[in-house]
């Protein structure tokens, strides 16, 4: 497994957007037992950065091919929430605003949080204005694409001349917190959910 295993996310890879945010929606496990909706998860944190800021969008192969993992990203947090809120959004929040039945606290969590949008998060406007959304299926986990992943973003977010990156991190997610530490990346706030992690670039 190398860097001939990662290439920009294309219109096709869509449905596997959806289909690995799903997959690892909860804490990084799979979480299609617990969403009575398959897309939602995908609906918010996977496919709208492809229709904002496809360059930032990267999808892993397997080894057969198959798209197994992705890293999708802005490297404009405040730009990308505005156009969310007015673009992407409306249509969605219609789609689930009577929906009151869900099949677990997660799928409502996803769910409320897709009708309220993005708060305003202050780590954008301290230097960190870029975000990320990194995962991938457990046939790629432990063999070097989650760097890679993470190398090809940062490079091309340099390339724009962004000076950090922020991500948050599910409190659950041990694993996580080594990788992203591994990746340079530091604890910037603690949430009763997990943590906000952050990485200087300049």
């Amino acid at each position: 497994m190398n860097m001939q295993n990662i290439r920009t996310v294309l219109p096709q890879d869509i449905p596997y957007l959806y289909s690995i945010a799903l997959k690892t929606a909860f804490a990084g496990l799979d979480g299609t037992p617990y969403f009575n909706d398959p897309w939602c998860v995908g609906h918010y944190y996977a496919a709208p950065y492809f229709f904002y800021e496809p360059e930032l969008c990267f999808i892993a192969l397997d080894e057969n091919g198959t798209p197994s993992g992705y890293i999708v990203g802005t490297s404009d947090t405040a730009s990308y929430t505005s156009w969310l809120q007015k673009t992407w959004l409306p249509p969605l929040q219609e789609q689930y605003t009577h929906q009151q039945s869900f099949k677990s606290e997660a799928e409502e969590s996803v769910i409320k949080t897709l009708l309220k949008g993005p708060g305003q998060g202050m780590w954008q406007n301290l230097g960190y204005p870029a975000h990320l959304h990194i995962d991938l299926l457990p046939q790629l986990q432990g063999k070097g694409l989650g760097r890679s992943l993470m190398e090809t973003f940062i490079n091309t977010v340099l390339e724009k001349g962004v000076p950090g990156i922020h991500l948050g991190v599910d409190g659950r997610n041990t694993r996580a917190y080594g990788f992203y530490e591994r990746m340079g990346f530091s604890i910037l706030e603690q949430q009763s959910w997990g943590s906000v992690f952050g990485r200087q670039l300049s």
